[in-house]
């Protein structure tokens, strides 16, 4: 299949490249342990640090694959939901991760323009199971 370049495809693919690198450069710090303890322990992720800096690569990974992007797409929107109300339960600003939130579906918006199909409302045509179930469970 042949890829078209438009300037939105170019645009979301630069997004997720500036997201996934964010994403790497963190990630890669939380499991080399390059935080410092003080900060780890704050947060009260000490045990788990590794674990999450793991996750955050994997992301990064997905979100930059054309063919998994939609799974990077929804990792990353769990990652930065996770550090959103991490910070707010600490009192903690919390607007830098709102906005790398934002950027994902915005580059997901622009690489992959059918991503909000399902919002859309359904067309004439669409065949309902659930109507075919109903009409052979109910005699």
């Amino acid at each position: 299949m042949k890829t078209t370049w438009t300037w939105e495809t170019i645009t979301g693919l630069v997004l997720h490249g500036l997201i996934a690198g964010i994403m790497i450069l963190a990630g890669s710090a939380k499991v080399l342990g390059l935080f410092p303890p003080e900060a780890v322990a704050q947060l009260g992720l000490t045990g788990w640090i590794t674990v999450i800096g793991v996750g955050e690569l994997a992301t990064a990974v997905f979100l930059l694959v054309p063919r998994t992007s939609s799974l990077g797409v929804l990792l990353a929107s769990s990652f930065w939901g996770g550090a959103i109300c991490l910070h707010m339960s600490k009192g903690e600003p919390f607007v830098l991760h709102s906005a790398l939130l934002l950027l994902t579906w915005a580059g997901a918006c622009l690489r992959v323009p059918g991503v909000f199909a399902s919002f859309s409302a359904p067309s004439k045509k669409a065949v309902r199971p659930s109507a075919d179930v109903a009409e052979v469970l109910v005699p």
